[in-house]
């Protein structure tokens, strides 16, 4: 999926977020402990080059774009399923898979779930 830059709006913060490297190194404890409250952007030579922020919220974070990578990863996929649909094409499952992923595929055990389970 490519994101235009030009259309996303970038992270707003405020003048005390900003802390220079130098500072940072000597004051980790005190940068730590902003963080908890809000993130805390390192700059480096008048440039913003790292954040540091609570566990939380980069957990929430990493968690987000995760299902949003998952949710493009799937809609891709039903979209290619609707123009194969729509063209008639049929691929197999190892197409679909490619070499490593049918060779994994043709090692799962077929009764590791039993019948029962797949069939209401």
């Amino acid at each position: 999926m490519e994101v235009d830059a030009m259309t996303l709006e970038r992270p707003r913060f405020d003048k005390k977020q900003i802390v220079p490297a130098t500072a940072a190194s000597k004051r980790f404890a005190e940068v730590r402990k902003n963080a908890k409250l809000e993130p805390q952007f390192i700059s480096d030579h008048n440039e913003i080059d790292s954040v540091v922020l609570n566990y939380e919220e980069y957990e929430k974070m990493f968690m987000e774009l995760n299902y949003l990578r998952n949710l493009e990863y799937e809609r891709r996929i039903a979209d290619r399923i609707k123009i194969a649909d729509k063209n008639g094409v049929k691929y197999s499952i190892e197409d679909v898979l490619g070499k490593d992923g049918f060779e994994e595929f043709k090692k799962i055990d077929p009764d590791v779930i039993p019948d029962e389970d797949l069939f209401e």
